[in-house]
């Protein structure tokens, strides 16, 4: 005889239940659930506590989310360039997000801008009260997203730049440094016209590294010509034009830093294009390190940014604002890696 396994699933209590087995209205277990037990009487507060306690009631996430007055919905921000399927970047920082809040329970709702028609369109989607504060993955320096989350008290968090001036919170690598020892490691190699395809300007971190490469070049002794620095978009296809107008550059550069490994990788197929080879003509540098940079070829060298570790600590900020109610300016820089591959090489 086959014995026929019966799963029986308990029915969750309702509120309902809970004021009947009390003797009070729904809305005085509502109002007592809320911390408004001052309203009646200490003994009615204690009858709608034991009935919770006997039945064993929980309230539904809707139901905690009225009685504790928020959503525990976090929002997060993507600006114009961010492609949300295609961007390495903003998949590894949403990674690191999403590993943070949802243990916790903590869901999210991605806005992107890219295809907004106003500015300020993407406020309908998070000043509706449907999120209890706000992640901005990489804004612009002067982003709609951005102001409106200044000027509001919603709780905010930068991720992936420092953008100073600001009083919101800010996680981001420490990328100057990383990007004056690329350039200072590429001079001790022998390298001494070295070209810099720089990301947007709008964008803080490009701004940032731009500012490390002249420095280090001043302080290697090497003035930089006209020429040598191009400005992309920290995309592939930015990054092969700007490639291509560098390749014009004569005497030609030996070495090439990227602001990002994307553009770099545009660089690549610039270069493979113009029947050079990596490293032996021209040696490339990347930023970031995504997981294609060890599988194109040459493999790229570049360096490392924690970018899970950069949307973690983002949400971890974030949460701890929702939860506190006090929002701070705090910078958290992590260190970058260099990750050395076969894509430099002293020069010929």
């Amino acid at each position: 005889m086959v014995n026929a396994a019966v799963s029986v699933q308990r029915k969750r209590c309702t509120i309902k239940e809970v004021a009947a087995r009390s003797g009070v209205s729904v809305a005085t277990v509502s109002n007592v659930l809320q911390n408004k037990s001052h309203l009646y009487s200490r003994e009615t507060a204690e009858r709608v506590w034991q009935a919770v306690r006997e039945l064993g009631y929980r309230p539904s996430s809707v139901a905690r989310s009225l009685i504790r007055q928020r959503t525990d919905t976090i929002g997060v921000i993507l600006e114009e360039r961010q492609e949300l399927v295609l961007d390495p970047y903003v998949m590894s920082v949403l990674e690191g997000i999403l590993e943070y809040t949802v243990p916790r329970d903590y869901p999210i709702k991605i806005v992107s801008m890219m295809y907004q028609q106003r500015p300020d369109s993407f406020q309908a989607h998070v000043d509706d009260g449907s999120v209890d504060g706000v992640i901005l993955v990489a804004p612009r320096t002067h982003s709609a997203a951005l102001q409106w989350a200044v000027e509001t008290d919603i709780p905010a968090v930068v991720a992936g730049s420092t953008l100073p001036g600001t009083p919101l919170p800010c996680v981001d690598v420490d990328d100057i440094p990383a990007f004056y020892r690329a350039v200072r490691w590429l001079v001790e190699m022998g390298h001494q016209r070295i070209g810099h395809i720089a990301g947007p300007q709008t964008h803080w971190s490009a701004r940032r590294r731009l500012q490390a490469y002249h420095q280090a070049m001043r302080d290697m002794g090497i003035a930089v010509e006209p020429g040598w620095v191009v400005e992309g978009q920290y995309t592939p296809p930015s990054g092969k034009q700007a490639m291509e107008r560098l390749l014009e550059v004569s005497p030609p550069l030996t070495a090439v830093v990227c602001g990002n490994d994307w553009m770099a990788m545009g660089a690549m197929e610039a270069i493979h294009q113009r029947g050079l080879r990596i490293p032996d003509d021209i040696s490339l540098v990347g930023f970031d390190d995504i997981e294609s940079a060890q599988w194109v070829m040459p493999p790229l060298t570049t360096f490392r940014q924690p970018m899970r570790q950069i949307g973690a600590k983002a949400a971890e900020l974030l949460i701890e604002q929702v939860e506190t109610g006090k929002r701070e300016r705090e910078v958290v820089l992590f260190p970058a890696e260099l990750i050395v591959r076969q894509s430099v090489a002293p020069p010929r």
